[in-house]
């Protein structure tokens, strides 16, 4: 279990030599949540986060050959999934934060296997439906010039898959973790779990849209050319905040402040990107849109306020 006050120093281990600069160094929205979270919700959450984090890093080895990586997701499921060995080829390039956490997938593991079987079931389970959509992915993507999705169905089916998913988890493990978990039903909390999830995809996906372009690959359906990307980013950034809606409700609906400040943050900080988003112009586009760390410690005022 992770123990221990998470401030923002703070190097606490958790199960098997984790510690939580691993998780502040590989997602700062999600470390941040995670320090107020309840203790209960703290070891399975974290441990299948660094795991789709580990998942994301092999379909990400852009220096591997697309053939590779989709090698190594399968061996890497089967190292979650059945403990079998997994070594990650060297890889220039990766950020620190990745590199240690791949340097570490063993600690990883070993916290799994220490959580109550069902939460290890939990895991796997969402571990396993991300690393089947960033196969997809690679294989979607696979082929000369710029490669695109066909139909709107592709793109949500994906972000389900690599983030709808985990709304979902994310509500199993509250309502086995916690009696009180939420004031909505169980079904209902899935619903705009999983939409919440999506939609946190669907914004770094519209984000970062002109770097995917250079790559040879884009999400947006159908479009080609710049008035039709122009276009399109429109039309999504209003089903995702569709999604970030019931995100709203989702949290509004839990029990307990922690919980409402750790589910709402996220969210704030996806509201700021696509209201920047939607103003940007094509070059401010192309040079990404961020929202600054000061203005997320300025999202964490607020968010208290709305857990109150």
């Amino acid at each position: 279990m992770i123990g221990g006050v998470l401030g923002e120093d703070s190097e606490v281990e958790i199960q098997s030599g984790l510690n939580t600069r691993v998780l502040k160094d590989v997602s700062r929205s999600f470390y941040l949540s995670l320090r107020f979270l309840p203790e209960g919700f703290r070891a399975p959450t974290s441990v299948g986060y660094l795991l789709a984090r580990a998942s994301d890093t092999i379909a990400d080895a852009g220096e591997l050959a697309v053939e590779e990586r989709r090698e190594l997701l399968e061996q890497f499921k089967d190292f979650v999934n059945l403990g079998v060995s997994f070594e990650m080829p060297e890889v220039e390039g990766l950020p620190e934060g990745e590199r240690v956490l791949m340097a570490r997938l063993d600690g990883c593991v070993a916290a799994l296997g220490e959580l109550p079987e069902w939460q290890q079931q939990s895991v796997r389970k969402v571990v396993g439906i991300i690393t089947e959509g960033q196969k997809w992915d690679l294989d979607r993507f696979d082929g000369e010039g710029v490669v695109g999705l066909a139909s709107d169905e592709e793109l949500r089916k994906y972000t389900y898959q690599v983030a709808g998913c985990v709304g979902e988890f994310w509500t199993e493990i509250g309502f086995g973790v916690e009696g009180d978990f939420a004031r909505a039903g169980r079904e209902e909390m899935m619903a705009w779990g999983q939409a919440y999830g999506r939609s946190l995809q669907l914004i770094n996906i519209l984000r970062d849209v002109p770097a995917d372009l250079e790559k040879g690959r884009c999400y947006l359906p159908g479009a080609q050319t710049r008035e039709e990307l122009w276009q399109e980013r429109g039309r999504w950034i209003t089903e995702a905040r569709e999604g970030l809606d019931q995100a709203d409700l989702y949290a509004e609906a839990l029990n307990g402040k922690r919980m409402r400040f750790g589910s709402v943050l996220p969210a704030m900080i996806g509201r700021e990107t696509l209201d920047r988003l939607a103003g940007a112009s094509w070059d401010e586009w192309v040079a990404r849109v961020k929202v600054s760390r000061k203005e997320v410690y300025g999202m964490m005022g607020r968010a208290v306020r709305f857990a109150m």
